[in-house]
């Protein structure tokens, strides 16, 4: 699987324990650096910054939601506790008081039970440290699940980003075929216009006819051309490389989208001009998936 990722994405694990289940989920959206929001029932809150960490060993950018969720089984929790030595002091306390007072019949249980304090339910509560090594379990089990749904979607990303590339090449070729013609053209247009603005005395103006000439040099786009192709060219080299790659990337798409407005700026064909148009609206695709990558 392709190293790039996403910066959103989702995962989450359960485990089972003697005392009940425990989930955690983990939900990733961009943000410009890592931030990691673990949520733990307050009984677990010591937990934080390991679960903290983590999650900063598996990844490097977006904003990181994780919701930790403990189950324990009811039944186990709710202990009734008798108390034997207050109950024998009552038992003693009722018999001694039917004697005196000379009452017949003998103590009973429902009696004693009667009697305030004799028995309570409590809460047993699980010790921590049982739900420690659980919660961690099933937090790196999560973690992973999100490490690839995230790369998956960034997969997913860098193929619509090649695309995108390789319509942005067809529009530039199609543009390159176009311009000798475009920049003939143009020249043409400013020396018939300079001709019209001297009259009769344009043919003893050969210098402004020449300067009038190098004005079309202005509609050549060709450095813009070689520059946008060698931005197009570390793109690919880029999303080649590995992980790691969106701050570049987006640079690099602001770039592009500044050679291509010089040359919107610049040509003067009405079919060129679309061809630019499309390559900005490739672009701005590009910029929108490239935000998205780690």
């Amino acid at each position: 699987m392709s190293l790039l990722s996403s910066m959103t994405g989702y995962g989450r694990a359960s485990t089972q324990t003697p005392w009940g289940s425990v989930t955690v989920e983990m939900r990733s959206t961009n943000h410009r650096y890592l931030e990691v929001d673990p949520r733990l029932p307050n009984e677990l809150a010591s937990l934080q910054g390991r679960l903290t960490e983590l999650v900063r060993r598996g990844v490097r950018r977006g904003r990181i939601e994780a919701s930790i969720a403990v189950q324990l089984v009811r039944w186990d929790q709710r202990r009734v506790v008798f108390d034997e030595g207050l109950l024998r002091r009552y038992h003693d306390a009722l018999v001694d008081l039917k004697a005196r007072f000379g009452l017949k019949g003998g103590v009973t249980l429902e009696h004693l039970l009667a009697l305030p304090q004799a028995v309570t339910v409590s809460e047993a509560r699980l010790p921590i440290e049982r739900l420690q090594g659980p919660v961690l379990q099933a937090t790196e089990a999560a973690l992973r699940e999100l490490v690839r749904s995230r790369r998956r979607e960034g997969a997913r990303l860098a193929a619509d980003v090649r695309r995108q590339l390789a319509a942005i090449e067809a529009h530039v070729r199609a543009v390159k075929r176009r311009l000798p013609k475009a920049v003939a053209e143009q020249r043409r247009r400013l020396q018939g216009r300079l001709r019209e603005l001297l009259g009769s005395g344009a043919g003893s103006s050969t210098s402004q006819l020449e300067q009038a000439a190098a004005l079309a040099k202005d509609a050549d786009i060709h450095e813009e051309l070689v520059r946008l192709e060698s931005h197009l060219a570390y793109v690919r080299q880029t999303l080649a490389g590995g992980a790691l790659v969106g701050k570049r990337l987006d640079f690099i798409a602001q770039e592009l989208m500044r050679e291509a407005n010089t040359m919107g700026a610049k040509v003067n064909d009405a079919r060129a001009a679309q061809h630019v148009v499309d390559i900005k609206g490739c672009i701005e695709k590009i910029r929108e998936q490239v935000q998205n990558l780690e």
